[in-house]
């Protein structure tokens, strides 16, 4: 794939240091662009490459991103929301992957967690395999989106928190015969927020898969791959849940050694 082919956007709320950290790291090599919800810690603008958007939350900085992709005809969307941890190293090899392998069929990419890391989908954590797998979906605070995929997310105006579009884009994928990947060569940390039930956000996320025509496919993919993600749930969920996944984790990749 070449460099042109791809276009990053960095998703900044309160992390401006880290965003730009991130920004630095790869506009050399990709086009790229630091995308700010009003966060109170705005990054520096970048030669112009920062965005400075009203509080939009989630949903309306990935629309910002799908609108920036599509206008310059982008076949690949890597956005990174600015909470992810990724070393030197790490961005160095993610680069070689992304300029000497083929990327095509492939839906959805995104890197492994590291054990250190906070995600809700078990399949997330690196296994130590060394290679890219296919996985039922991925969250979304790092991922790379094929055209084919950011386009379909859309409209995302009713959505602004955000729940869902990760789910969508992996069910199209999967729908359409395209992968969703995990590689297990990139390990990022993500550390946890605040893990509440949010009603308003769940809501819009509900109405959001039912405005497609596939709308009831894509709430029972989201209830069935819940439940096969269910056995980490509530690992994750207690503040303490770095413990827990001491003795989740090497019995997950003993099962999945292979």
């Amino acid at each position: 794939m070449k460099a042109t082919d791809i276009l990053f956007c960095i998703f900044n709320y309160h992390q401006a240091a880290n965003s730009e950290y991130l920004y630095n790291e790869l506009r050399p090599t990709f086009e790229c662009h630091i995308l700010d919800a009003d966060s109170g810690e705005r990054p520096a603008p970048c030669g112009g490459d920062t965005v400075y958007l009203p509080d939009v939350h989630y949903g309306g900085l990935l629309h910002h991103a799908v609108t920036m992709a599509e206008k310059g005809n982008f076949p690949y969307l890597f956005f990174i929301c600015s909470d992810v941890i990724i070393t030197h190293e790490t961005i160095e090899q993610l680069k070689h992957i992304l300029l000497s392998e083929s990327f095509e069929g492939v839906g959805v990419y995104c890197p492994s967690h590291a054990d250190d890391s906070y995600t809700w989908v078990a399949w997330s954590y690196s296994r130590h395999s060394g290679k890219r797998r296919e996985v039922a979906f991925i969250e979304g605070m790092i991922s790379m989106y094929s055209r084919e995929v950011y386009k379909q997310v859309e409209p995302l105006d009713a959505n602004p928190h955000g729940w869902g579009p990760d789910l969508v884009a992996c069910f199209y994928a999967r729908h359409w015969g395209m992968k969703c990947e995990i590689d297990d060569r990139i390990s990022i940390s993500h550390p946890k927020g605040h893990v509440y039930r949010n009603t308003q956000a769940r809501n819009e996320a509900r109405a959001y898969m039912m405005s497609y025509p596939e709308g009831w496919a894509i709430r029972w993919y989201w209830i069935l791959s819940s439940i096969r993600n269910a056995a980490i749930q509530l690992f994750i969920l207690p503040a303490s849940y770095r413990k827990w996944l001491k003795i989740f984790l090497p019995v997950y990749r003993f099962f999945h050694r292979h």
